[in-house]
């Protein structure tokens, strides 16, 4: 179970570095209007940011982990554990993109986390 246990964590933290990897490229691609581009034009830039495609390549990293964690360890367990995401994926938006996070926010990603918590306690 330990083994298990640490494949989700990584997979958590791929899923967090492929949210930020994301939110770097769009940033990069400038996208003004989505309706403006056409649909080559939008796969051909997306396809050659380097931050997007470091995103697809975490995200399916994740999703194979994942396969293998529904695989050993209860949904029940595995799902509210994932959650902790939110509180990396924020943290890390304070601090790389410079993000205001509201006390409210900080507020509920607190309760998704003590949620968390107490998930892995049981």
């Amino acid at each position: 179970m330990i083994f298990y246990t640490f494949l989700l964590i990584i997979g958590i933290f791929l899923g967090v570095i492929a949210q930020l990897s994301l939110k770097h490229g769009m940033n990069q691609v400038q996208i003004d209007s989505f309706r403006a581009l056409k649909l080559f034009d939008l796969l051909r830039r997306l396809a050659f940011n380097l931050f997007i495609v470091l995103g697809f390549v975490c995200y399916g990293l994740s999703l194979l982990l994942w396969l293998i964690i529904l695989s050993t360890l209860d949904l029940s367990y595995a799902y509210p554990m994932a959650s902790s995401g939110y509180f990396f994926v924020a943290l890390a938006s304070y601090f790389i993109f410079k993000e205001k996070i509201s006390w409210q926010r900080w507020v509920a990603i607190g309760i998704i986390m003590l949620g968390v918590v107490l998930v892995g306690l049981s």
